[in-house]
């Protein structure tokens, strides 16, 4: 079985397979809250949401420059080249503009006046955001009430499905999107083809107990690559749950798990 991720393939086949080891610097950042709920990066940020607000982290200097102080907290964090999208349990989507970052180590300057309220006319599920991903003019949540998926401006729709077990998300730069969710012990990762309608029934189904995810295991996280399946069209699959990494070339099914030392 062989797998493409990043131009490359990687053989997984019975004679075994080993991963580049890492190198590079190990950066510690400090934020501050005392519950750190997720990050996103670009170029020159780190974005920390936490549950008493945002941090804005300087790659060069690696230390905060920016902040935003907001009481209830942040769920979930996603930016695209203008804006930083940050979720909340009861107030929505907010945005700030990242013309709006300003500041250095010596002075970090709150931004909260930069604040503003992400609204549609197309409406979205529920106020209560779990987690916020896009790629480039889509962007979409999973909320306690369902999934959203927006075309953005100038000409925006959106397509959505109800659902109270959705956790995280992921949207490609095709417009195919993933979501994990939970119902009972079942956990599933979940992938749309496209997003022009709403919807009930995915388009695929990889669950618990199913051909390729094992029994009694929960689904931490995900992470998608694109066109880089064994036939070079298909997407490959990240899916981190508490028994190990599931990588799944989508094109085949064919998948690898990997598990830490400890077991």
């Amino acid at each position: 079985m062989a797998i493409m991720i990043g131009g490359e393939t990687f053989n997984f086949t019975e004679s075994g397979y080993t991963p580049p080891s890492a190198s590079g610097t190990v950066y510690n950042f400090q934020y501050i809250g005392s519950i750190l709920n997720q990050i996103w990066s670009d170029d020159n940020y780190v974005y920390a949401v936490c549950d008493s607000g945002l941090d804005i982290i300087s790659m060069s200097a690696e230390q905060k420059i920016a902040y935003i102080e907001y009481e209830l907290g942040f769920n979930t964090v996603w930016a695209n080249d203008n804006r930083i999208y940050l979720g909340t349990t009861s107030s929505g989507v907010k945005y700030i503009n990242k013309t709006c970052i300003s500041g250095t180590v010596e002075s970090p300057v709150n931004l909260i006046t930069w604040l503003a309220d992400y609204t549609s006319p197309f409406g979205m599920s529920s106020q209560n955001v779990r987690y916020i991903h896009g790629n480039n003019d889509f962007i979409m949540w999973c909320t306690n009430l369902g999934v959203d998926v927006y075309k953005m401006e100038p000409y925006g729709y959106r397509s959505t499905t109800t659902t109270s077990g959705a956790q995280k998300c992921f949207m490609t730069s095709t417009g195919k999107f993933y979501y994990t969710s939970v119902s009972g012990n079942e956990w599933c990762l979940n992938r749309i083809d496209k997003p022009l309608w709403d919807w009930t029934i995915p388009d695929y189904i990889y669950n618990t107990g199913g051909d390729v995810l094992s029994n009694s295991l929960e689904i931490n996280d995900i992470f998608i690559t694109e066109n880089t399946a064994s036939n070079t069209i298909d997407n490959t699959a990240f899916i981190a749950t508490t028994s190990g990494v599931y990588v799944i070339d989508e094109g085949s099914l064919d998948y690898v798990v990997y598990y830490t030392t400890g077991g």
